[in-house]
């Protein structure tokens, strides 16, 4: 039981037993001060009817096991108050609050999300680039490169139509997340909403340092692509690159999509709605080489606009194929895990019918 419950729970217990005895007895009935029940009533039957829609578990909608008892245990303790014989105005009222409160800490037991312990970062693009995860790697919104036109990203209405819940990728316009080790991991899944309001071969989603490391993006065809550089595992000391795309998935424009795909050394696997459309097996297993230190993560664009030159034969030397996002980006969220068939299954069902806010 999370320390929130208990805390609760110690302060509705002495509370109850407080009311219990110092309440008139039967025989004093008439001498009961005149109290209004109505709003721990309302209370106690909304607290009532959450309890029972709730279902335990570990999946995305559901509650963390053990979240139920506590809540019962407010009940029956605000229930406890309720009834007791003489009860004070001021008890109903304190009821009423420490049940209240017991809500909103079982609010906070909702699963949203599978695999959390494996969430790296999470981007819900609600107003800015906060990383929800609880692990710190906010991005900055920036300026796109000056040949993409310099643009910022844009709020705009997500797939529910909530205002200013999701980003539109104009002119270069990003997300500059700190370079950290935690998105260089050994297995990796990506996973988020995408609408596409242009076809382009260079619709870059998310880059670590380009081709360098790895980087996903959109290609001509609207298919989703991957591209990872690493060491090879077989003891030749041989560096390789692997470039796979979604093969029979292909996106639609104007229209959101949830986009996944895992990867690992010798595997890489796509998904579009939660759907399995393509798995690849067919290249050399190793490890995610490091990218250059001095490169930081980039969302909607393939380099942070800082890092491109214009040194001719520079690694970084801007052109047209470093492209940009274009596009809408939501829920966007990193996993240093292979997602199973099962849980994209479940991410999916999960986040078509519900709007993430925190």
């Amino acid at each position: 039981m999370k320390r929130s419950q208990i805390w609760l729970l110690a302060l509705l217990v002495p509370f109850t037993i407080g009311v219990l005895f110092t309440s008139c007895d039967k025989d004093d009935d008439d001498d009961c001060p005149v109290v209004d029940y109505t709003t721990l009533d309302q209370s106690i039957s909304s607290a009532q009817t959450t309890h029972d829609a709730a279902v335990e578990g570990t999946n995305p909608g559901e509650y963390l096991v053990g979240s139920k008892t506590a809540l019962a245990s407010a009940i029956t303790l605000a229930t406890t108050v309720r009834n007791t014989e003489c009860v004070t105005q001021a008890q109903l009222d304190a009821a009423k609050v420490a049940l209240d409160a017991a809500v909103v800490t079982f609010g906070q037991q909702l699963i949203t999300d599978v695999a959390p312990g494996a969430l790296v970062a999470h981007w819900l693009f609600n107003g800015d680039g906060m990383d929800a995860s609880g692990n710190g790697h906010d991005g900055v919104a920036s300026a796109g490169h000056p040949a993409f036109g310099a643009g910022m990203p844009e709020l705009a209405a997500d797939r529910f139509g909530n205002a200013n819940y999701c980003y539109k990728f104009v002119d270069g316009g990003n997300f500059v997340v700190p370079q950290d080790n935690a998105f260089i991991p050994n297995e990796m899944t990506i996973s988020l909403w995408v609408n596409l309001y242009e076809t382009w071969a260079h619709s870059y989603i998310i880059s670590n340092d380009i081709w360098n490391t790895w980087k996903f993006q959109i290609q001509d065809a609207n298919k989703p692509f991957l591209t990872a550089h690493f060491l090879k595992d077989d003891g030749t000391g041989e560096e390789g690159w692997i470039d796979k795309d979604s093969n029979g998935g292909v996106l639609e424009n104007d229209t959101w999509t949830h986009v996944v795909v895992s990867y690992t050394g010798g595997k890489m696997v796509f998904y579009l709605d939660g759907v399995k459309v393509q798995e690849w097996e067919d290249f050399p297993s190793g490890n995610l080489i490091a990218p250059n230190p001095d490169v930081d993560l980039c969302i909607g664009q393939a380099l942070p606009t800082d890092v491109y030159t214009d040194i001719e034969g520079d690694p970084y030397q801007w052109q047209e194929w470093l492209g940009h996002f274009k596009g809408y980006m939501d829920d966007f969220r990193f996993y240093n895990v292979l997602l199973t068939d099962a849980q994209v299954q479940t991410l999916y069902n999960y986040e078509k019918d519900n709007a993430i806010t925190e």
